[in-house]
């Protein structure tokens, strides 16, 4: 089979190209006025207390996952409520904002998207079942955006200072 070279070749889809559109929406609806110093400094909060907090949330605190594209879907959905309800005039710190915004809704709405996901693997399952064929490769997205909250929350946990630890050792009998 001969195919065109001019034509690019179809790449799957990546769980980091899922963060970079997500970075990139809330960059363009909600930090346009940053400059580019202060949205450098706080992407990293952003990524990982408003796009990957929900993922770890799902699959580590709930037990579930959502395909990469369903995922997507309620996070944009999430940005256009703040757009439409929120108090957008009275924002000071957008990172913060979206933060709240984010999580209220995940902490609100888990138990629906845990139904939705239930439902779903229940449908697969009975749709191979019955066609007794492969089973396709199951989306690891969710559970990759979790894994990467879990590191980036152990590197931003291991740069705060500790406190010298107390060692009390118990005399030695032949230091006697």
């Amino acid at each position: 089979m001969k195919t065109d070279a001019t034509q690019p070749r179809p790449q799957q889809d990546t769980p980091e190209d899922l963060v970079h559109r997500l970075l990139t929406t809330i960059r363009g609806q909600f930090c346009a006025d940053l400059t580019i110093a202060e949205w450098s400094k706080h992407q990293h909060f952003i990524r990982r207390n408003v796009i990957l907090w929900p993922a770890w949330f799902c699959c580590r605190k709930h037990g579930f996952t959502l395909p990469a594209a369903r995922y997507e879907t309620i996070m944009r959905g999430i940005f256009q409520t703040i757009i439409r309800e929120g108090k957008t005039e009275a924002v000071k710190f957008w990172p913060g904002y979206l933060m709240k915004c984010v999580q209220e809704h995940w902490n609100h709405h888990w138990e629906e998207y845990y139904g939705e996901a239930k439902a779903i693997r229940g449908l697969a399952e009975q749709a191979l079942y019955n066609c007794t064929i492969r089973a396709p490769v199951e989306d690891k997205t969710l559970e990759a955006l979790a894994m990467a909250h879990n590191v980036l929350t152990r590197a931003h946990k291991s740069k705060r200072p500790k406190k010298a630890a107390v060692v009390w050792k118990q005399p030695s009998l032949f230091a006697l």
